[in-house]
């Protein structure tokens, strides 16, 4: 596997700094380093000194939490937030944020900077929460719709499940109408089967004894269930994507990945379909 770059945007707020604790685990676990990313801000850096002093606070903030030996060079950028991280990443395999900074948390917003980063990101983005501990990462959530955008995700989820010895659960949630009939559903469940069957051999072959599958059906919005799901259940991790399916299908994932960002109590790894995903090079 090779060495990864993980981008830690941060306002260097409390709440948003709990992103360098997780990218030092991270770090530890999949041989990467760590670049703290942030953006000036007239509020409050102003005059000739800015630039320094921006870069002191940067820096003794990261190297509270990340092991000096794995962190990179800082960054200090100009642009506005949401520029600064979209053109920054580029050039990393993950970005870790938090879902909200300096205004706090609320469990049922998602701030405006994070929600754009979410849609624009060409790299994946891990959304911490502060309810969750990512570590020690044991058990992971694949939601999946079995499109080739859902599957991009794949390897990801196989690399960080052999490097720490997690489950992983992929679930495909079938959300129906009472009208339906049931012999329609259960073939389509069974089909979805297949598919898993034909995913395990061909993405999670070295770890398929710690991998399970399930189609729940649901009346419920496909959000609502997974967000139930996910707090009941307590996985570490959520990974989805932002994108499935096009047109009409069972699960629209856009709509549902943010959603269960917002709602759900796991952390959660987004990719999409501009994601890089060469985690196992």
């Amino acid at each position: 596997m090779k060495s990864l770059r993980i981008l830690v945007p941060t306002d260097l707020s409390e709440a948003s700094n709990k992103a360098f604790q997780i990218a030092d685990e991270f770090s530890k676990s999949l041989k990467a380093t760590v670049t703290p990313l942030y953006a000036v801000t007239k509020t409050r850096y102003d005059g000739a000194n800015a630039q320094f002093e921006a870069e002191t606070d940067l820096k003794n903030v990261a190297e509270k939490s990340i092991d000096k030996n794995r962190l990179g060079e800082i960054i200090i950028s100009n642009q506005k937030p949401v520029d600064a991280i979209i053109d920054n990443g580029k050039d990393f395999d993950l970005i870790i944020m938090t879902s909200h900074g300096k205004n706090g948390f609320n469990r049922f917003l998602l701030g405006s900077v994070t929600e754009k980063v979410i849609r624009l990101s060409h790299a994946p983005v891990l959304i911490v929460k502060e309810q969750m501990e990512l570590f020690p990462l044991e058990k992971i959530l694949l939601t999946t719709d079995f499109s080739d955008n859902a599957k991009k995700s794949y390897p990801l989820v196989m690399e960080l499940a052999k490097k720490t010895g997690a489950s992983v659960h992929v679930m495909f949630a079938i959300v129906y109408a009472a009208t339906e009939p049931a012999t329609h559903l259960e073939a389509f469940v069974r089909t979805k089967e297949k598919q898993f069957k034909a995913d395990v051999e061909l993405y999670f072959k070295p770890i398929e004894d710690r991998v399970t599958f399930d189609a729940p059906l649901t009346k419920k919005s496909a959000h609502e269930y997974l967000a139930n799901h996910i707090d009941e259940h307590r996985y570490n991790l959520v990974v989805m994507s932002t994108l499935g399916h096009t047109g009409l299908d069972y699960m629209r994932m856009g709509s549902t990945t943010s959603n269960v960002v917002r709602h759900a109590q796991s952390n959660v790894l987004i990719t999409n379909p501009m994601s890089k995903l060469n985690w196992s090079e």
